[in-house]
């Protein structure tokens, strides 16, 4: 018998967007992001001890090799936490997600988070995150590696409301909880317009960013948003919350779009979803509001209360649409058993 280590990271989704790098190698951020921590669209990943040549890695019930496509990056990671930890047993590793991959649903942050803690928690052997942390693999520290397979991944290390902080160097970036998901119960319905992968994956059109003539005002505006949205947060207002969620969405997607080439990842459906989304809310039959990650669904963001309204109101404007129901969670689990 061997023992397996199960890991269920959630997926993420930014209040203030973390968009372009000022160093990609070192994956420091433009600017600082904002995130609430889901709950059931997540990532799960068992990983074991195997005695090969190289790491095993297994997505949706397939297996995939080091060459798959955007699947070496699993494989990149992988070694990076090898090298840098020390760690030199090969490891096999099986990953699901709840929800559609790789269109805008951040599951490059659940998907890394939960290789990160599953692969680290096999080589130290550690059943917990309070066994990981005797043994010099903290929260924080979690996180930063994490965040060097993906960057939105270190925010998924924890539950609630998080921040991640550019600091003045790449060594001076932060990642941390600033509330947990009992500070306020916000709901994300997630109008799903596409299960299919974005034409560009993030890490191509991050490395596009400042061509865009928005990019720098953006990044200039945005220690202003960040402070507004912190006292939004703290103060469990909705109405002062929602209307910089959109401006920032928006203002996020024009960078894309003017960037050189542009990146056009809304479709028709979700900008006239969009539209008539924001008219409904100005006739008062719900209060609720949008933001859009790089892709092409859109999160609804909302208090419970608003639920009964909204679904209704898709339900008969938009029969076909699905929609993910979700809320803000408490942050990744890790366990131990035997395989």
């Amino acid at each position: 018998m061997t023992d397996i280590y199960s890991v269920s990271a959630p997926s993420n989704i930014a209040f203030l967007k973390y968009w372009g790098k000022k160093d990609p190698l070192l994956q420091w951020p433009a600017n600082d992001s904002l995130s609430m921590t889901l709950n059931q669209l997540a990532s799960r990943t068992t990983a074991y001890r195997h005695d090969t040549e190289d790491h095993r890695f297994q997505f949706q019930g397939e297996v995939l090799p080091r060459d798959h496509g955007s699947f070496h990056k699993v494989y990149k990671h992988l070694d990076y936490l090898s090298e840098i930890c020390g760690f030199q047993e090969k490891l096999s590793l099986s990953s699901t997600n709840s929800f559609p991959t790789g269109a805008g649903i951040a599951s490059s942050a659940s998907g890394l988070a939960a290789l990160t803690i599953a692969a680290l928690a096999c080589w130290t052997e550690s059943g917990s995150f309070s066994e990981l942390s005797e043994k010099g693999f903290s929260r924080e520290s979690l996180a930063h590696f994490a965040r060097m397979g993906s960057g939105s991944a270190g925010r998924s290390l924890f539950g609630g409301f998080v921040q991640w902080q550019a600091g003045t160097h790449a060594d001076k970036q932060k990642i941390i909880g600033l509330y947990d998901a009992n500070h306020w119960p916000l709901h994300d319905t997630v109008a799903l317009f596409s299960h299919s992968e974005k034409s560009k994956s993030s890490t191509a059109a991050h490395a596009d960013a400042w061509s865009s003539i928005l990019f720098e005002p953006r990044v200039a505006g945005a220690p202003e948003r960040m402070n507004a949205m912190l006292k939004a947060v703290h103060s469990q207002s909705i109405a002062t919350l929602g209307p910089l969620l959109e401006t920032e969405a928006l203002e996020m997607h024009a960078v894309m779009m003017t960037t050189r080439p542009p990146q056009f990842y809304l479709t028709t459906e979700a900008v006239a979803f969009i539209a008539a989304f924001r008219r409904a809310r100005q006739d008062g039959l719900f209060e609720a509001y949008f933001t859009i990650d790089a892709g092409p669904n859109v999160h609804i963001i909302h208090e419970a209360s608003e639920t009964s309204a909204l679904t209704t109101w898709t339900a008969e404007h938009y029969p076909t649409l699905q929609l993910l129901q979700d809320r803000v969670g408490e942050g990744p689990r890790l366990e131990r058993g035997l395989n």
